[in-house]
């Protein structure tokens, strides 16, 4: 995601174990699609990081200070890469719970409608016109 211009995410590491079988997919992803998706992102920093005897994991450092980390245990090539996408459209902000419903302090300009607001009765004139024949045709 680009505000104002500028990519919010900062660097994407990829830490991985190069013996466990959890971290298989992370390690196809490297080889066949992670130089790929840094080409095509050169103002995105992508480290890979050998950590044994622990899943794979997605780390994303965001412009504004914000991080984010991402299991990618046991995913595929396209499970990793959708998170990859994730990762790289978002903002880095963390997710804000609404705790109260959303007021307004400037009521409707129509105002409060109330079962017995009173109508007004209109008259309504109604004139039927047939295809192929005028409104003064008489037969």
């Amino acid at each position: 995601m680009a505000t104002r211009g500028v990519t919010q995410l900062k660097q994407l590491s990829v830490r991985y174990c190069d013996l466990g079988g959890s971290s298989r997919g992370a390690r196809d992803y490297i080889r066949e699609r992670l130089i790929e998706w840094a080409s095509l992102n050169p103002e995105v920093q992508v480290a890979t990081e050998i950590k044994r005897n622990h899943h794979p994991i997605l780390k994303a450092e965001y412009v504004a200070g914000f991080d984010k980390h991402i299991d990618i245990k046991n995913l595929d090539l396209d499970g990793i890469q959708k998170n990859v996408a994730r990762l790289r459209n978002s903002s880095g902000r963390k997710m804000k719970r609404l705790d109260v419903p959303v007021t307004t302090e400037t009521p409707s300009i129509q105002g409060v409608w109330q079962p017995t607001v009173p109508f007004q009765s209109i008259e309504v004139e109604l004139e039927h016109v047939y295809a192929g024949q005028g409104k003064d045709q008489s037969t």
